[in-house]
């Protein structure tokens, strides 16, 4: 067990066409005391500039560029190699388009800090302005996800605001080859996999009516069957190894 004092919290911020609202979830984070990483996931040269106004205003930011667009997953596996270069033991991934309850933080640094080598993961609390379509793809998601795990221990797989303990997700992370939506799924499933526990709490979810959405119907979709198609087959090969941990928990 670690002690308190040994850790050392940052926020991982994956940007791609949210500058705008990247300054105010950047000074969120940094009022609680946290430094903070953006990955410029090839904005275009305004939005960079932007974001390096945003870091070089913010104190403890630091951004990491990619010359193109990559997809949220590669955003954040960047973002965790960095923290990981930089001793970081805990990283807080958050949206930039402000989605999330930045009043939630406190709380989940705290249960970070209560159990330091477990991730701490949101379960989304919508209002109306959730898309329908989004809310019933979450849930199909999830069921498939319950049957890749063997278990109901991930209520919701999907949610981008979590705390990773960076030692034990990185090199599950590196390996990681789904970079766009499909990401936030397959790298829960496969920590889930190496027997990392995770938690759960409640957080406020809602979608601004002028807000850049980068979820495409199609193209997302089709990314995320494939990412359960992918998650299945591993899971058969699995089988006997999650079978064996669900018969040892039951004891």
């Amino acid at each position: 067990m670690r002690k308190l004092a040994d850790l050392k919290f940052c926020a991982i911020v994956p940007v791609y066409r949210h500058e705008s609202t990247t300054r105010k979830v950047a000074e969120s984070l940094s009022a609680q005391g946290l430094a903070v990483i953006l990955v410029d996931d090839g904005n275009t040269p305004e939005g960079h500039a932007i974001l390096e106004a945003v870091a070089r205003d913010v104190p403890e930011t630091t951004l990491v560029t990619h010359a193109k667009n990559g997809g949220k997953g590669k955003a954040v596996i960047s973002g965790l190699e960095k923290a990981f270069e930089l001793g970081y033991t805990h990283a807080l991934q958050m949206d930039a388009d402000g989605q999330h309850d930045a009043l939630a933080i406190p709380f989940f640094l705290k249960a970070a800090r209560k159990h330091p080598e477990d991730l701490i993961a949101g379960m989304p609390q919508y209002d109306a302005s959730v898309p329908k379509a989004r809310e019933q793809g979450r849930k199909i998601t999830n069921f498939w996800v319950a049957i890749e795990t063997l278990s109901k221990d991930i209520p919701d797989s999907m949610c981008g605001f979590r705390v990773y303990p960076v030692k034990s997700v990185w090199p599950v992370a590196k390996k990681i080859r789904t970079y766009r939506m499909g990401f936030d799924i397959e790298i829960l499933v496969r920590l889930a996999w190496a027997g990392l526990k995770m938690r759960f709490y409640p957080i406020k979810v809602s979608y601004p009516e002028d807000g850049v959405s980068n979820f495409r119907v199609f193209g997302s979709n089709v990314e995320i069957s494939w990412t359960h198609t992918k998650l299945c087959t591993g899971m058969i090969l699995r089988l006997p190894m999650l079978l064996w941990r669900r018969l040892k928990a039951k004891k």
